[in-house]
């Protein structure tokens, strides 16, 4: 259980109260942790310094929290394991990092892992595009003009050399756990450049590991079994 990382997102404006409980939940895991820090007014160039006796990276606030995730992933490249949690989760029962790893090590083809699949978009990309996610978003654009979800998400997985194939599903990116061999064969997250770029590279993340012929999965039947989200259902249907 030693060579793993476990990176948490923070957005600096955020009050610091999640952050803190879920801190408290990992005291076991105190030097395995990296705090990444997005910040409005950073500089483009990352900072390090100690956030309650954690390893704190201080960046640009750029591709929200995978961007943060990233940015954890760059800083301690050689672990076996990568966990990434967004702030706002909180440890629901212990054993989250050891089902994790039993699963990879009981499958060879399994490298991603997560708390909530987006059954929603379990679907056929044809189907995705007649149905009621596919309305237009304003920063959703095209040379400068807005188009549908899905086209958007199709073209961005492109532009970001991820193979779309044929459903949407994907874990959403709250929690995810990786293996540290195909993080590293994928190079790392992609990172948008806004919210729709954003949303693109949380589905292409899954859509690229089946890509490299890996698997993801989420661990348990029932989502947030281990890790929960303050702003999602405990069922995974929908934020409260």
């Amino acid at each position: 259980m030693d060579n793993l990382a476990i990176v948490i997102s923070f957005y600096q404006p955020r009050p610091a109260d999640d952050l803190r409980n879920l801190l408290s939940g990992l005291d076991s895991f105190q030097k395995q942790t990296i705090i990444v820090i997005n910040s409005d007014t950073a500089d483009s160039q990352p900072t390090t310094h100690t956030l309650a006796g954690r390893y704190a990276i201080v960046r640009k606030n750029t591709g929200m929290n995978i961007g943060a995730w990233n940015e954890g992933f760059l800083a301690s490249p050689d672990k076996d394991y990568y966990f990434f949690l967004q702030d706002e989760c909180f440890i629901k029962q212990p054993g989250f990092f050891e089902a994790c790893i039993a699963r990879f090590s009981a499958n060879p083809r399994l490298a991603m892992l997560g708390e909530s699949l987006n059954q929603k978009w379990n679907h056929p990309w044809d189907t995705l595009s007649v149905s009621g996610l596919n309305w237009r978003d304003a920063d959703h654009l095209i040379n400068g003009e807005s188009v549908p979800r899905v086209e958007f998400y199709l073209q961005t997985m492109q532009s970001m050399n991820v193979d779309a194939g044929n459903t949407g599903l994907h874990l959403r990116s709250l929690c995810w756990a990786f293996r540290g061999d195909v993080l590293r064969e994928m190079g790392g997250f992609p990172i948008g450049k806004n919210k729709g770029e954003c949303i693109a590279a949380e589905i292409g993340v899954s859509r690229k590991v089946l890509q490299l012929g890996f698997e993801f999965d989420q661990i348990a039947p029932h989502p947030f079994c281990y890790v929960g989200h303050r702003e999602w259902k405990a069922d995974g249907s929908s934020k409260k």
